[in-house]
């Protein structure tokens, strides 16, 4: 019985790293697929890939409610938190990379992991330990190490770094929701993507109508948005945030900067540095020892 206990927290823990590790790279692939979908406003890609999301949602294990069976299920609150989760962090994040640098957009969108971490652990009752604190900090030198000291900037790429921290903000309000909501998320997904696919889209009709017909790399991105980084990778964080352990899930999304730069680099729209060396050395130590942290701690596996 000790034996079958002790390979289900096994097969538990890989299973959160596994998906927390598709979840990075998946992330890592935005900027790339933001560029390929330029001529697009940041509303209507949005919907477009929460469109494509509630589609192909479906057919992810556990997913595929009824929208009817959704709106039974989840209260109003929920719902606005939700989609209004997904359309702030879409949006705001598509505005950001249109008007600053996408590696220096990366980096300032994702330092809201240090919010999360320490609200998620003060909702809870709990005092961060001096370890995650500290690892916390380093990953934060990280990120600030990779971008890379380019200063200045006229106002367009100041709105873009703001654009980009309102983007970080959804996505602690949304991670916290779901961290505390009690009921069950993952079989709504599909509807929570449909709803938020129509509000972007209106609110974009709205303030400067539609763009069509548009190219066929812009629809393969949209299609590819929908697939993986705000699909398959918000139903994925969505079960590491609500069954990981609570000390090691706000290291996750530090790791998105390093993927971000290496995809980059590979695209050929990035050039490797020294300081971009440095950042990723910091960002994966900040990790390893944000992991060694909580392995000395079997609570909170």
């Amino acid at each position: 019985m000790v034996g079958q206990n002790s390979n289900r927290i096994l097969q538990h823990r890989y299973g959160l790293i596994v998906t927390s590790a598709l979840v990075v790279v998946l992330w890592g692939l935005l900027p790339v697929l933001r560029a390929m979908a330029a001529s697009v406003p940041a509303l209507q890609l949005t919907g477009m890939a929460m469109a494509c999301a509630a589609l192909t949602g479906r057919v992810l294990p556990g997913v595929g409610g009824s929208f009817r069976g959704a709106a039974r299920e989840h209260p109003w609150y929920a719902w606005v938190a939700v989609v209004g989760g997904f359309i702030g962090a879409l949006a705001f994040y598509f505005v950001a990379l249109a008007h600053a640098p996408p590696h220096e957009v990366v980096v300032v969108t994702y330092t809201w992991p240090l919010v999360f971490g320490v609200v998620a652990a003060l909702c809870a009752g709990r005092r961060p330990s001096v370890v995650t604190a500290l690892a916390l900090c380093l990953a934060l030198a990280g990120v600030a190490v990779l971008r890379e000291g380019a200063g200045g900037g006229g106002n367009t790429v100041w709105f873009g770094y703001g654009a980009g921290l309102l983007s970080g903000l959804c996505w602690v309000g949304y991670s916290l929701f779901l961290q505390r909501y009690s009921r069950p998320v993952t079989p709504a997904y599909p509807a929570f993507f449909a709803a938020a696919a129509v509000v972007a889209l209106a609110l974009q009709a709205v303030a400067g109508g539609l763009v069509w017909p548009l190219p066929p790399e812009a629809l393969l991105a949209g299609a590819l948005l929908g697939i993986g980084p705000y699909g398959l990778a918000f139903v994925g964080w969505g079960h590491v945030v609500r069954h990981g352990s609570p000390r090691l899930v706000p290291m996750v999304p530090y790791l998105v900067p390093v993927v971000a730069a290496a995809v980059m680099m590979l695209a050929g729209s990035l050039e490797p540095t020294p300081r971009l060396a440095a950042g990723t050395a910091l960002v994966t130590a900040a990790c390893a020892m944000a992991v060694f942290a909580v392995r000395r701690r079997p609570g909170d596996a």
